[in-house]
């Protein structure tokens, strides 16, 4: 098992609808920035996010193991030797689609997905006429022995999803694909990511689509300080850009080990909480 995985947050623009063109800009963002063992993209770049899009699902939808995005990012992990994570609109049996962030393994198998279990429905977030909540179970994967969850933009508002990965399925790393818009929620999202990481001892990357209206992909350490520990963020926070990070064993080792929050916990108490 490796004890350090590289890791890189694609801050890619998208266009809505256009998804043949958004994959291709994906996919030569990705082709463009090698050596990463892992690439993250932000929430539904393949669609692109937004009403103009959403109106299409009939179109877009796709199916998790066998729709253009599977094949493209799957020939390319397998070209670049590398994981990575992709989000679309999936086709759904039981009624509208949902938002899925999939991932594909360096041999360009499928190597985990998930379905966003909380839907947004306030600011400028209208998914809850267009996509139904997840019902599956939590996604994780390794990279190399490090084991990865998966979250989705509106999902880091919620404390369980983030604890159940890191306490029962031993994630070190949240890679939490986005779709930021700089509505009344923008300015809470990295605080949020911060909290995350730090409750749970885990790195989380949160990538986010580019543009005047979006940008501000971040990186965040298990543990922050703001001296010599903080999240990192691109240059260009509206640009478009790479946004590399490692995730450490041995440094996360040492942080749960110093800040004893996980073991420190008392599950045998909270059910007596009415």
């Amino acid at each position: 098992m490796k004890r350090r995985i590289s890791l890189a947050g694609v801050q890619l623009l998208h266009e809505e609808g256009r998804r043949d063109a958004n994959i291709e800009r994906a996919v030569s963002m990705i082709a463009s920035a090698p050596g990463h063992d892992l690439y993250v993209l932000p929430e539904l770049a393949s669609s692109g996010y937004g009403r103009g899009a959403f109106e299409q699902l009939d179109r877009l939808a796709e199916d998790v193991d066998d729709g253009p995005s599977f094949r493209a990012f799957s020939r390319l992990a397998q070209e670049q030797r590398c994981f990575i994570c992709y989000s679309f609109p999936r086709r759904s049996q039981r009624g509208k689609p949902t938002i899925c962030a999939a991932v594909v393994d360096r041999n360009g198998q499928l190597a985990a997905f998930y379905d966003k279990w909380h839907v947004c429905q306030f600011g400028e977030c209208s998914e809850r006429a267009f996509f139904d909540p997840g019902d599956g179970p939590p996604a994780v994967f390794s990279v190399d022995g490090v084991r990865v969850g998966i979250c989705i933009c509106y999902d880091i508002r919620f404390p369980e999803l983030a604890r159940k990965l890191a306490v029962e399925e031993g994630a070190a790393l949240l890679v939490h694909p986005g779709g930021w818009p700089r509505d009344e929620g923008f300015e809470t999202w990295h605080t949020f990511v911060v909290t995350r990481a730090m409750e749970n001892s885990v790195y989380v990357m949160s990538p986010n689509r580019a543009g005047p209206k979006n940008g501000g992909s971040v990186f965040c350490p298990p543990f922050v300080d703001y001296r010599s520990a903080r999240p990192a963020t691109l240059a260009d926070g509206l640009a478009e850009g790479i946004l590399a990070g490692e995730v450490d064993l041995d440094y996360l080792e040492k942080v749960r080990n110093a800040y004893t929050l996980l073991a420190d916990r008392r599950p045998e108490m909270y059910g007596t909480i009415s």
